[in-house]
């Protein structure tokens, strides 16, 4: 039986992370590590100077389930540790898509890239959101449609492997889609927020500060943002986590030199 690992960053008892082990659990034996807590918006980082403790949690579908009180990279660390190797590694499904060059940002992004730099197979799997009608853990979202494309994804991972040149796959389901919305594959798109920092004074006069960011409304065609604001089509994007830029290495060179 294939060996899959589920985690997230929304915490164990989203009710995300219980869809995607329903969405794959006769694929293989589920194996479930997550943050306790919610841990978006927590990109690669990693929990080494305090101790990680880990309580077991019934996931019904799930071998097993840890909850960790660290981060979702800290959950992958922690579920290689613990039970060796994996032949596919979910990440979802996140409340709220994730999508352009900020994906390493999400904390469910960068559980999927860390899984992929192990050389496990990895899909990221995010749900738009309507946040104005969301709570947090996900009460009254529906996740049957992406759970559905999740399953078709992870099954044909798992039977075919990905692409030469793919470590993993980041998709992103609209709120609105149905079994029968096309997926199409796409590139990320370079912005979704435009990020600044707001400026506000406490009850004592002591300023304090949010990060607030502004959302892009225009995107380029064949992005993931595009496909799935303009479209409303089901987004899959091919990452591959080698970052050096595709460019004749030479050219930098004499870009260097030039300048000594």
């Amino acid at each position: 039986m294939p060996r899959i690992l589920i985690t997230n960053d929304d915490g164990i008892y989203s009710k995300g992370i219980r869809a995607a082990v329903e969405a794959v659990k006769d694929l293989g034996e589920v194996y479930v590590v997550a943050p306790l807590f919610q841990r978006s918006a927590s990109g690669r980082a990693m929990t080494l100077h305090k101790p990680l403790r880990a309580k077991l949690v019934n996931v019904p579908g799930a071998k097993v389930a840890y909850g960790l009180d660290g981060m979702p990279v800290d959950c992958v660390i922690f579920a290689l540790a613990r039970f060796t190797h994996f032949d596919l590694a979910i990440s979802g499904i996140n409340l709220g898509e994730n999508l352009s060059t900020e994906i390493t940002v999400s904390g469910t992004a960068s559980a999927a890239i860390e899984t992929a730099t192990h050389g496990i197979p990895s899909i990221a799997i995010s749900l738009e959101v309507d946040w104005r009608k969301t709570l947090s853990e996900g009460e009254g979202i529906d996740f049957s449609v992406a759970s559905h494309f999740l399953r078709r994804i992870a099954r044909a991972v798992l039977e075919k492997g990905l692409p030469e040149g793919v470590d993993m796959l980041n998709v992103n389901v609209p709120r609105d889609a149905t079994p029968e919305t096309e997926i199409v594959v796409t590139r990320l798109a370079r912005r979704r927020y435009r990020p600044t920092i707001e400026e506000r004074v406490d009850p004592r006069g002591h300023p304090y500060y949010w990060i607030v960011g502004r959302k892009c409304e225009k995107f380029e065609p064949g992005t993931d943002a595009y496909a799935l604001k303009v479209e409303r089509k089901v987004s899959v994007t091919p990452i591959n986590i080698d970052m050096t830029a595709s460019v004749d290495l030479k050219e930098v060179e004499r870009l260097l030199k030039s300048g000594l």
